[in-house]
């Protein structure tokens, strides 16, 4: 009995630190402000700010995630995006902000459990990011 206990024990350290050499040991993510994400940059359009603001509203319900939050005025919108797995909640920010006659749309997806999402939150930013640029 004592042996299985230590062979599950193993496993789950080894898996742990496999786990952490492939994903990085974070639960928060943002375009151009998380360095273990490089890739994850704003994205520049040069449509107008209502066009892209509107999209990027669309693109946060096609996604599924549940907007609580949309200012137009500010640029602002709050999502929470419940993972497939475990039913976590996971709290997703979109500012859209003027830059010339475009905008900028900057992405935040925080977990509101754990400190490890193992690459959830930049994977979502990512799908987020793909379909708005195909709706732009």
């Amino acid at each position: 009995m004592l042996r299985r206990i230590g062979i599950v024990v193993v496993t789950l350290v080894v898996a742990r630190l496999l786990a952490a050499c492939i994903w990085p040991t974070i639960n928060d993510v943002r375009t151009g402000a998380t360095p273990q994400y490089p890739d994850l940059q704003p994205q520049r359009f040069a449509q107008p700010y209502d066009r892209v603001f509107d999209a990027a509203l669309t693109t946060a319900r096609a996604q599924g995630w549940d907007v609580t939050t949309n200012d137009r005025d500010r640029g602002h919108i709050e999502a929470v995006s419940t993972t497939r797995l475990f039913r976590f909640k996971d709290d997703v920010t979109i500012d859209v902000t003027h830059e010339g006659d475009g905008a900028v749309v900057n992405v935040r997806s925080h977990s509101r459990i754990g400190k490890g999402d193992f690459g959830t939150n930049a994977r979502r930013i990512r799908r987020f990011q793909a379909e708005l640029a195909q709706r732009l």
